[in-house]
């Protein structure tokens, strides 16, 4: 890992980095952890105050939809609270989430209690962040060209998550689960098999999905969703996306302790793994070699 700060012109309004956090499924020890070890927060889990221009971003499933905690609500209702300036914190619904709100809709998990539930439901379902797209699950045709119906509408990508959630938490589509008489858009049950079918017209789904995210201004996305074996994937090959990134950040935190990609706003990556820190010789090293490449001097 090197230190690229000074040859790359950064817009300073905006967070450099993002550290892209997935799939923690309520273990508040995983987030603050993960947290800790590239420098955001301290070991008590809040924000370091000297740190500046990062955007910590969780892409779902940070609740287990059966049995949601609440101190897991409460640890980033308080962090979007306490933000330093430059710092902020953007929590997408995963599939958990949406059962979770799909519950409590039928009467249940009434001791989430309203300020909780509505922290819930505010959540956005995607962001952009420079030119990566980070999402719950893997990117489908149907939702990349919904995306492009709302940008002919709206312009910038960031703006229109209240249509997003509007359309599938009130309107007729639905992401993850079958709802009668609603569109399901984002499921894909075998990625591999998805990507390398073939569409209406016999073109391959994946050649039609990096083209789509192209025309959005993406050329990398961020995702969770799909566990791999303790350690993230680089997945472009394997779903033959020519031109597109496709990253799955789900490394199943809760057993691994430690879970997170660093991305800048370019789209470069950097893992964070109990498998990096083990090769760049342990904890502390490992801590100062990331700290230094997100230019935090603590």
């Amino acid at each position: 890992m090197t230190n690229r700060h000074d040859k790359d012109h950064v817009d300073s309004r905006e967070p450099r980095f993002a550290v892209a956090l997935s799939d923690t499924d309520n273990d508040l020890r995983a987030v603050q952890y993960a947290l800790n070890i590239v420098g955001v927060c301290d070991k008590q889990g809040d924000w370091r105050h000297k740190v500046h221009g990062i955007r910590v971003i969780h892409t779902g499933d940070w609740l287990n939809k059966w049995a949601p905690a609440i101190e897991m609500i409460d640890y980033f209702m308080h962090l979007r609270r306490t933000a330093p300036k430059g710092c902020d914190l953007r929590i997408l619904n995963g599939n958990h989430e949406l059962e979770i709100l799909h519950r409590v809709e039928r009467g249940e998990y009434g001791h989430l209690g309203a300020a909780r539930t509505a922290f819930i439901r505010s959540r956005d379902l995607l962001h952009v962040f420079g030119r990566t797209l980070f999402l719950h699950g893997y990117p489908t045709l149907h939702l990349l060209r919904f995306l492009m119906q709302l940008r002919e509408e709206k312009g910038d990508l960031n703006l229109f998550n209240d249509r997003v959630r509007k359309a599938f938490y009130e309107g007729d589509r639905a992401l993850f689960r079958n709802k009668e008489g609603k569109v399901l858009m984002g499921n894909i049950k075998q990625a591999k098999l998805y990507y390398h079918g073939s569409s209406h017209d016999g073109e391959k789904r994946s050649v039609k999905i990096s083209k789509l995210l192209k025309e959005l201004g993406l050329h990398t996305v961020v995702h969770g969703h799909r566990p791999n074996m303790l350690v993230q994937k680089d997945e472009a090959v394997e779903m033959d996306t020519p031109g597109i990134r496709i990253v799955n950040n789900d490394n199943q935190p809760k057993k691994s302790l430690l879970g997170a990609a660093l991305v800048d706003r370019k789209g470069e990556v950097v893992f964070v793994n109990a498998r990096e820190m083990y090769w760049q010789g342990g904890e502390q090293k490992f801590k100062k070699q990331i700290r230094e490449f997100l230019g935090l001097h603590l």
